[in-house]
């Protein structure tokens, strides 16, 4: 994604046009271009020999001269459209992005980017490259410039020891190809110990960048070259083999094989002396010009697709002006910040070391703004769900008043509430009860990881988080104390597609979905996990399921978002159809009370649905954040019955 400097190759530009084209069609629609993604290792060679030209056409320079020039030379490269795209993105995402526990994982990813470290964020993320959640993030696309600007760091140094013992020590010839050889197999290790790690960070992607490198090396080195026609056209092949087959293979070794070897080639044929047919098609006017525009094409495409698949969505109209706007964009990206900053002469006049101090003052600048947007999002948001103590089910805060209630036997009494994210979801609720009524609040919860959830057993990687909660209960837990156990206890509607296919079959085929043995399985862990309990002779509750939604609120109750395909399933349900989905866990959960006389079943559903309808906004208030998580208001519709609940368990003494 860097430029080549003088002498100017027009059919490196078509090279870098066929890149950004590829890794863009992936984006807009995986289905179109299901290798596309490999158009990032396309880069990824070029970069690494042309930055070997770069650094050859000052070979005379002393090391520090020559890497204060080369990194002054990348800052006024790289860094003015960079920091000019992450700051419209921060202003974007707080204007039309709904904040949700995603967020923070956009926001971390924005602001290492802004240091060239987006990389290293995204590779601790659960979510993979791939996977559907990763699209909503909207600074995704920032980690290959991570891997770049990391590569910076150390190739400069390889590769002025190159320059100054290339012709007599052996040592420095084989530097290069030795770490490159080193980085292909921990790539091809790695591709399987660790996925994530193999695909976002340098160490398993030096080799790629390293393969232009030591192509530059090995051709500058050789008065006359073999390359022409027939290497190009097999260097075409192997890009379109390395497109087919590498969403089938392990990333990014041997993923990116056919790809990485066929850019060498094509490169090979590009640069050496003559021209051949295939390097004047590269090098065609539009294609050419595409490639000047490939920097800016990288840094906006992605921005500007996740923004539409969060407010109108693409399809329709929409579908059809991004392209435009996307080249709009960048052409003014191109044209009013790169070219004019990266040739300023005063700029250029600048002594690198101030030069560079001033752009770590400007990323400083930056990064307030980008933390200001994150802050007062709820100031400058365009989506209803701005209003935070509508829409987040967070803590009561200390600090708000909340008038107390006569509730002398729950005073000094303990209020447990462990599992998975609807635990979390209902921390609004519980931390006012507990204020309310003089308990003391105790709150376990992971996401994903559910105390009974009726349905089946819970996932193996959950075992350890429900040991933990179970035994601090015990150790903590007093005769009398009463524990909530809340967990998802229905089927997900997330993921079908409501407006093609009958929602009564969807509704068999999740019904069919709970097999008997997982029927049986969730029964047995509810029984060992109620038996342990009740042994400690307190007050269980487990809430009934709630109700849930085929569209998440927070998506689809904005102007802008509304027509999105991901709000079709809308944002009510027959009453009926929910009674039908969890008439197995009422079941269970009735069976369950008669063996267990501590338990109680806490039913939420009547409060938050009217006779037919259940709904996750009512009268402009969200009952709901998302498909099945409920809002701050939910939790104050709600706090009435459970807070009723507490006091009911309060006047039975403990067994």
């Amino acid at each position: 994604m860097t430029s080549t400097e003088r002498p100017h190759n027009a059919a490196i530009d078509g090279l870098r046009a066929l890149a950004v084209l590829a890794v863009i069609l992936f984006h807009v629609n995986a289905a179109w271009l299901p290798g596309g993604f490999t158009g990032v290792d396309l880069f990824f060679v070029v970069s690494g020999f042309v930055i070997s030209q770069s650094l050859a056409a000052r070979a005379g320079m002393p090391l520090g001269a020559l890497l204060l020039d080369f990194y002054r030379r990348r800052v006024l490269r790289l860094l003015p459209a960079l920091l000019v795209m992450l700051m419209a993105t921060f202003v974007l995402s707080a204007l039309f992005i709904p904040r949700a526990w995603r967020n923070e994982q956009f926001d971390q990813t924005g602001w290492a980017a802004l240091v060239g470290a987006s990389n290293l964020v995204l590779a601790g993320q659960p979510d993979d490259y791939f996977s559907p959640g990763a699209e909503l993030n909207p600074f995704l696309h920032t980690w290959t410039l991570g891997v770049e600007e990391q590569f910076y760091l150390v190739f400069p140094l390889l590769f002025f020891i190159w320059l100054r013992g290339r012709g007599q020590s052996l040592g420095s010839r084989w530097l290069l190809p030795a770490l490159t050889l080193l980085s292909l197999a921990w790539a091809a290790w790695q591709a399987h110990a660790a996925p994530a790690s193999a695909f976002y960070l340098l160490p398993s992607r030096f080799w790629e960048l390293a393969a232009g490198a030591l192509l530059y090396q090995w051709m500058s080195l050789r008065a006359t070259s073999p390359w022409g026609d027939r290497s190009a056209a097999l260097g075409l092949a192997l890009l379109a083999t390395g497109v087919m087959v590498a969403p089938r293979l392990p990333m990014p070794v041997p993923g990116v094989l056919a790809t990485v070897a066929g850019t060498v080639l094509l490169l090979a044929a590009v640069s050496a002396p003559g021209t051949s047919r295939i390097g004047r098609a590269l090098g065609w006017a539009p294609l050419a010009y595409l490639g000047r525009l490939s920097y800016s094409l990288y840094l906006w495409h992605w921005p500007l697709l996740v923004l539409l698949r969060w407010t109108h969505g693409l399809q329709g109209a929409a579908l059809w002006l991004y392209p435009l706007l996307l080249l709009a964009v960048s052409a003014a990206s191109h044209h009013l910040v790169e070219r004019p900053l990266r040739s300023a002469v005063p700029l250029l006049r600048v002594a690198p070391a101030k030069l560079l101090a001033s752009a770590l003052a400007v990323v400083a600048v930056c990064a307030a703004g980008a933390w200001a947007t994150v802050e007062y999002h709820e100031q400058i948001s365009l989506s209803v769900t701005r209003d935070g103590y509508a829409w987040q089910a967070r803590r009561y805060p200390a600090w708000r008043p909340l008038q107390p209630v006569a509730a002398p036997a729950l005073a000094g009494r303990r209020l447990f509430v462990v599992g998975d994210s609807h635990a979390a979801a209902y921390r609004t609720m519980t931390s006012m009860a507990a204020r309310q009524t003089g308990m003391q609040l105790h709150q376990q919860d992971r996401g994903g990881c559910s105390f009974v959830n009726l349905l089946r057993a819970s996932p193996a990687e959950c075992q350890d988080f429900i040991e933990e909660a179970l035994s601090t209960v015990e150790s903590e837990a007093r005769p009398g104390d009463i524990v909530l156990l809340a967990a998802l206890r229905m089927p997900e509607l997330r993921g079908f597609d409501w407006q093609q296919q009958d929602p009564q079959q969807i509704y068999r085929q999740l019904l069919d979905a709970r097999t008997p043995v997982h029927a049986q399985a969730a029964r047995e862990e509810a029984e060992r996990v109620l038996q342990r309990l009740q042994a400690l002779r307190v007050h269980i509750v487990i809430d009934a399921p709630l109700p849930l939604f085929k569209a998440g609120a927070y998506r689809c109750s904005d102007w802008f978002n509304r027509r999105n395909p991901a709000c079709a399933g809308g944002l009510s349900m027959p009453r009926a159809d929910l009674e039908r989905l969890r008439a197995p866990q009422m079941t269970l959960l009735a069976e369950l009370a008669v063996r267990h006389p501590l338990l109680t079943v806490w039913d939420p559903l009547p409060w938050l649905c009217g006779p037919d309808t259940c709904a996750a906004v009512t009268d402009g208030e969200p009952l709901f954040f998302d498909n099945d998580h409920l809002s701050g208001h939910g939790n104050r519709v709600l706090l009435p019955s459970f807070r009723q609940t507490l006091v009911d368990l309060a006047d039975d003494a403990p067994l």
